[in-house]
């Protein structure tokens, strides 16, 4: 569906074919996911392709108990923020919410995504947050150093892309404007390889859990234009596939190529098996003063020049803590920035090749004084006998188990430094520990993801 606001701007929503109830609304918020707000006499009404401020007709393409959902039709009174879409799979790729809106309104937008959930989940006073701002990304645009391709069968070709937005339905893309430069280059000549051979294997089914190649997976240094292609492949390949996947990836030119193998059914992108065809299996990146080293399984922050903003930012809001316990720690990335300015540093990991990953890079920064664990953060704590200044937690999306939160508590930890990139969890354990009698000193949003609707944050707990 491609509807005009009568200002030039065309939306394009491909989300849904049936046609339901038109209803005129008044959009007056935005939620988590990038869709306007409106409250009607019938209910919340979320409305994708709306922007707060707008007065909208859109159709509503489902009810649910508490809340329906709807598709703009067409703009009756347009924000001044509404934008053209830099993409022209906008509106069929999941991938991004918010290019409707201006790069300015989208900080608005974040800055107010993190003040509602602190104050409608966490039960802070709405006062605090009054001067919140969303610090923007050094790009907003052609800056995500990692992307993963979903790979499928379609009439017999192997075809890649992104998913539309709430499905696993791929809509085959030939670009994308966020993407950094290295993995847009990349992605050309693999999708070309795809597009003028024939190979020994076919794209994956969910559905039968069938076909060989699931994913491609790209990623690059923006500092120091090193580059890792990855295939993720179910389960193990004839020698035939694997010299047939090599010679595509040799396409792209990639300083390192390798194979994930996942031979699990469902939706999780990467097995725990990697082999390396060529290179080292490694690339690195520099932020700051730090050489970081990452394979395809680390995590990395996907938005390299606002990595460095937000780890500076946390490691100074430790205080000028000398001893620092790090829980979820990963790679070692945000824990050199607080090894440079701490005396002591206890960093905390669960998954094993992180922890080593991290051991590498410590090392390679000349940090002696980490040390590292491998367990279950409310399980290590329990074993440390060392007192600590600061506490920096920086979960996933799913947040701290309670049990964490608890054990920092119990701990005794006066100053806890939260790096979030899930409003709605960094609210639930902030309230949390503002119940076992700590304060909300502060709290920072930052654009890691221009054109979505994510949004990373730090908080920080003083007791």
């Amino acid at each position: 569906m491609r509807i005009s606001s009568g200002k030039g701007v065309t939306i394009t929503n491909n989300r849904r074919n049936n046609h339901g109830e038109i209803l005129t609304l008044t959009i007056t918020g935005i939620n988590s996911e990038g869709a306007g707000i409106s409250r009607t006499e019938s209910g919340v009404v979320f409305v994708h392709g709306a922007l707060p401020g707008e007065k909208v007709r859109a159709e509503i393409v489902a009810r649910k108990k508490d809340f329906s959902v709807a598709d703009v039709t067409s703009i009756i009174e347009s924000s001044h923020g509404r934008a053209v879409p830099k993409c022209k799979y906008y509106g069929k790729c999941g991938g991004c919410q918010l290019q409707h809106a201006d790069y300015g309104l989208q900080l608005q937008l974040k800055a107010g995504i993190v003040r509602d959930a602190m104050t409608r989940i966490g039960g802070f006073s709405r006062e605090i947050f009054d001067g919140l701002e969303c610090k923007p990304s050094p790009q907003n645009l052609v800056y995500r150093n990692k992307a993963a391709f979903p790979v499928q069968n379609l009439n017999g070709r192997i075809v890649t892309g992104f998913y539309r937005a709430g499905t696993h339905r791929l809509e085959f893309i030939r670009s994308c404007p966020v993407n950094a430069k290295r993995i847009s280059e990349i992605y050309s000549k693999i999708l070309d390889g795809l597009t003028q051979n024939h190979y020994p294997f076919d794209g994956y089914s969910e559905s039968n859990h069938t076909g060989k190649l699931r994913h491609i997976i790209a990623r690059t240094g923006i500092n120091t234009g090193e580059s890792l292609l990855s295939f993720v492949v179910n389960g193990r390949l004839s020698a035939k596939s694997v010299k047939a996947l090599a010679s595509l990836g040799n396409l792209a030119r990639p300083d390192t190529l390798t194979l994930n193998h996942n031979s699990k059914p469902g939706n999780v992108i990467l097995g725990n098996c990697t082999e390396t065809l060529t290179g080292t299996g490694l690339i690195s990146e520099r932020l700051g003063k730090f050489l970081l080293t990452f394979g395809t399984a680390s995590f990395f922050q996907v938005n390299t020049g606002q990595a460095e903003n937000l780890f500076s930012y946390a490691s100074s809001m430790a205080g000028g803590a000398k001893n620092i316990l790090e829980l979820y720690s990963g790679a070692g990335a945000l824990t050199c920035f607080l090894a440079d300015g701490a005396k002591n540093v206890a960093s905390v990991e669960e998954f094993k090749p992180a922890v080593k990953m991290a051991a590498r890079n410590l090392e390679a920064n000349n940090f002696g004084n980490v040390r590292t664990f491998c367990g279950k953060s409310e399980e290590v704590i329990a074993d440390l006998r060392d007192s600590y200044d600061a506490v920096v937690l920086d979960p996933p999306r799913d947040g701290c188990e309670r049990s964490v939160i608890e054990a920092v508590n119990d701990f005794g930890v006066k100053r806890v430094v939260y790096v979030s990139c899930n409003p709605a969890t960094l609210a639930r354990d902030c309230k949390i520990l503002a119940g076992h009698g700590y304060e909300l000193e502060s709290v920072r949003a930052f654009d890691m993801f221009p054109q979505t609707a994510h949004v990373e944050s730090v908080a920080v707990m003083v007791k």
